[in-house]
């Protein structure tokens, strides 16, 4: 049986979306955006409060270290035009990274500028970089 945990080795603050990542077989770095875009159209607040509950009643993963094997998310820094984050998402995605461009400008003014503008710079540095990525 799958157990859910704090994830000891892949962790930015304490661990939780390292611990959901492992959980359900996805990269804890696309976790990480998610919760940030999230974290931002919520208010801040509630998230936050799930974080520290999810804090206080997850237990802490294995002390060994267990490779959880899954795509990873990295920013693209040979193909990027900012930060490389659509380049990357366009790389998970196996797709264009102009496309992935256009929808997320889109989306940007769909959702009031604001909640992507924030997600993409903390992105930028959640995300860890990949440079040799010649396609």
């Amino acid at each position: 049986m799958k157990k859910l945990y704090k994830d000891r080795w892949d962790k930015k603050i304490a661990g939780i979306c390292g611990g959901i990542g492992n959980y359900i077989g996805v990269d804890p770095s696309l976790i990480r955006v998610l919760f940030v875009f999230i974290c931002v159209i919520t208010g801040v607040l509630p998230l936050v409060v799930v974080y520290l509950v999810a804090y206080l009643i997850m237990p802490m993963g294995p002390k060994i270290y267990i490779e959880i094997p899954c795509k990873k998310l990295y920013k693209d820094l040979y193909h990027k035009k900012f930060f490389g984050v659509l380049a990357g998402i366009a790389n998970y995605l196996n797709t264009d990274a102009t496309l992935i461009r256009i929808i997320f400008i889109v989306s940007m003014l769909i959702t009031g500028v604001f909640p992507l503008f924030i997600t993409y710079i903390a992105a930028g540095f959640i995300l860890p970089n990949k440079y040799n990525n010649h396609k």
